[in-house]
């Protein structure tokens, strides 16, 4: 099987955020790159089940990690977290700005509505 360095690059996302999901459920604190993974992921889904439009994905990707999933200040090293994803309308770039913003995890959605934590 061959895959086209688009897919190659969804495997890579998926590995880091698998890993990132299994500490994240065991309340250990994530690091950038887990952080970043686990959004990315969540948004490649719900794009991909096309029920959300390009708008609700921006505004999603902002609610799913808070600052206290995460080591300190590793919010600074995320800025905006830029994916192209596909809709049912076709290829978008779906960009999302300061992607861990909110204080608290309790103000962020709940585990239990995330698509890639649901199996």
């Amino acid at each position: 099987m061959k895959l086209t360095l688009k897919e190659q690059e969804r495997l890579t996302i998926f590995g880091v955020a698998e890993i990132a999901r299994r500490r994240w459920k065991r309340g250990v604190k994530l690091n950038y790159i887990e952080a970043t993974a686990i959004i990315c992921d969540e948004l490649l889904e719900r794009a991909r089940s096309g029920g959300d439009s390009l708008a609700d994905l921006i505004s999603l990707g902002s609610k799913i990690i808070s600052k206290e999933d995460v080591m300190e200040g590793s919010e600074n090293l995320i800025p905006m977290i830029q994916l192209e994803v596909m809709l049912p309308d076709g290829n978008k770039l779906l960009t999302v700005h300061e992607p861990i913003r909110l204080e608290k995890q309790s103000d962020a959605i709940s585990k239990e509505q995330l698509l890639s934590l649901d199996y």
